[in-house]
């Protein structure tokens, strides 16, 4: 999202990748669907304590609602460090991935949400990257993936999206998924930039108050 998105993404992510994706009319990477395999979260409209997976309209009404502020949250928003491109941010860890014992592989349903804030505009936060783990497995595809910028608002480092402010979307073995969050959230084992993740794609786990 620190996969948004992001954290974590919760996602802590790299700079976005420069290069053309390829986008499927309606609201999925193409072909994202198919990566998922029956019986996981892969196609879930999404609950108190996992985002939904459904399309980008089901997310945003699911991060509008706010229950991941009931998460467990950081106090305050603070500065990217390390890799991520997400200047001020604030991460929340759902139960599942907040309880979980340390180290991979994180268990199915394992979610963050990181709220992206700008200074000087009147509503801070201008927008998310999400992930929740959706299949066994120590992959990208085992992860669905989502950032949002509100559009109209550039980030510094600006973060290519599409009109509706979307940056990415789907499973994270195909289009903006892989190339925008996997390909720095593969990096949250590594001491890499002064900064250690939690490995398998987490890089930050809220301490508990």
């Amino acid at each position: 999202m620190g996969m948004v998105a992001a954290g974590a993404l919760g996602l802590a992510g790299c700079p976005s990748d420069p290069r053309p994706r390829e986008v499927a009319e309606g609201s999925m990477d193409a072909g994202a669907r198919d990566v998922v395999a029956p019986a996981t979260l892969g196609d879930s409209d999404g609950s108190e304590q996992q985002p939904p997976t459904t399309g980008r309209a089901a997310m945003r009404a699911w991060l509008a609602a706010g229950s991941w502020r009931r998460w467990r949250c950081e106090a305050a928003a603070h500065p990217g460090g390390g890799l991520s491109p997400h200047t001020l941010n604030r991460i929340c860890n759902n139960g599942v991935l907040a309880n979980a014992p340390e180290g991979a592989p994180w268990p199915v349903g394992s979610a963050s949400v990181k709220e992206l804030h700008r200074v000087g505009e009147s509503d801070p936060v201008v927008g998310y990257a999400v992930y929740l783990k959706v299949r066994e497995g120590t992959e990208g595809s085992s992860w669905f993936w989502f950032e949002y910028v509100r559009p109209g608002v550039t980030l510094d480092p600006p973060v290519p999206s599409e009109a509706d402010g979307t940056v990415a979307e789907g499973f994270g073995d195909h289009g903006a998924a892989r190339t925008v969050c996997v390909s720095c959230h593969q990096r949250s084992g590594a001491n890499d930039s002064g900064v250690t993740g939690h490995g398998e794609f987490v890089f930050t786990r809220v301490p508990a108050p």
